[in-house]
Formats: structure tokens, sequence, C-alpha cells
């Protein structure tokens, strides 16, 4: 917001002087602006999706490092985020998960349904696109099922935009398999997922569905 002052003393003209008299009786009637919540303020710095959702949580919150921000941030061609900033949960939130499904498993006969990546907006379009769109390497997730959970009120979480991610990230030798950062596309990273079943609330996994690799807003055929 421009302030316009206007300078009565360079006013060449018979009635200066009174103005002055006028412009301190004004300003005493004139009435004050209504206070802005800090929350409002918070909330107009999330990104629209989210605002009703959540609050920015300051450096200066106990509840600040249960985020684990600086795990989320990685540098250029790392993935992860460019930046991230901590919010606390004020209502319960649905959040999305892709993953490679119940049947691949690691060597301790866990699946990947559980990790650290989320997102707020529910998936839709093309596997091709989605992937691009969260810089997410073919390695590191098959995207081929989608859970839905929640996030629950008092949860504390960082979100923030995509960092880019190197074809020798994806370990791709032909240096196809490369994305770059994603200033619109807002991911969510929880930390330690598995250990805070208070803040995400999963359903059974057979709740989860099978993707559509056209449209991963819909189950397969």
């Amino acid at each position: 917001m421009k302030r316009v002052l206007l300078n009565v003393f360079t006013v060449q003209r018979p009635y200066a002087l009174p103005l002055l008299t006028i412009l301190p009786f004004a300003a005493a009637c004139a009435s004050p602006p209504s206070p802005i919540a800090p929350s409002a303020v918070a909330r107009a710095a999330l990104p629209g999706p989210i605002a009703p959702y959540a609050e920015l949580v300051g450096e200066d919150d106990p509840d600040f490092p249960r985020a684990a921000a600086g795990r989320a941030m990685k540098p250029a061609g790392q993935g992860g985020m460019t930046t991230a900033h901590v919010i606390r949960i004020t209502r319960d939130l649905p959040v999305y998960r892709l993953w490679n499904g119940p049947e691949k498993k690691d060597k301790d006969g866990h699946t990947n349904r559980i990790g650290a990546w989320w997102t707020y907006v529910a998936p839709r379009g093309p596997v091709a696109t989605y992937r691009h769109d969260y810089e997410t390497c073919r390695a590191w997730n098959d995207f081929t099922w989608v859970a839905r959970c929640t996030l629950k009120k008092g949860a504390v979480v960082a979100i923030g935009p995509g960092q880019s991610v190197s074809a020798e990230a994806c370990g791709d030798p032909t240096g196809a398999e490369n994305y770059p950062a994603n200033p619109d596309a807002y991911q969510t990273y929880i930390d330690k997922p598995w250990a805070r079943p208070q803040e995400l609330e999963c359903p059974p996994e057979a709740e989860d569905y099978r993707a559509d690799p056209d449209d991963i807003a819909k189950p397969a055929r």
C-alpha cells in the first residue's frame, strides 16, 4: 500500500495555514483500522488448497522441530524441496501417497505404503505427468497404487515446492530421466510417519486402489 504525504509547508497559498489545523482534527476523528488476527496473516501466506486446514509455525514455536524441515530440503538435483514451510494442521486434512502396491516388499518384508512424501491435493492425470510434477524417479516409486490417509488436527509437518532431480540421482546412466524443480506443486513431508499414528491416520490397505496409469484418480480396470 502506498502512503501519500501532503507537504503543506510548500503550498504557497493563503489557505495553507488553516489546512494545518484541519488535518490533526481529521486524523483524530478517523476510525482506526481493524486489527488483523495473526492467524489470518499466516493463512494468507499458505497455498490456497491448504489454507483452510493449517497455520504457519514459527521457528520460536516449540512444535517447530517436530516437522524436521531441514530433512525435507535438498540441493538442486537431489529431489526433496527447494524451501520448506512448517505448518500445524488445524482441522483434519486428507493426504495422498502413491506407492508400489502390496506385492512389492523390501528385504524386511515392508511395503512403501507409509513413507515421508505425500500430497494434500488428490492425484489425477497420467502417471507420467504426476511423476514429472512431483519429481519422482521411477526407481524410487512405481506409482501403481493410491493411498488416502488423514493428517489429524495438531499434526506438524513441512510443505514446499519440489526440488529438481538429476539423471544421476535417478540412477539413469543414459541421462534421459531427470526432472526440473516445480514451484507450483507443493509436496508434504511427514517425518517418520510410521512413528506418528496419532498424527497420521490410515485406513486398512484394502481401501487403497490400483491406479489407472492414464488417470490415477481412477482405479485400474
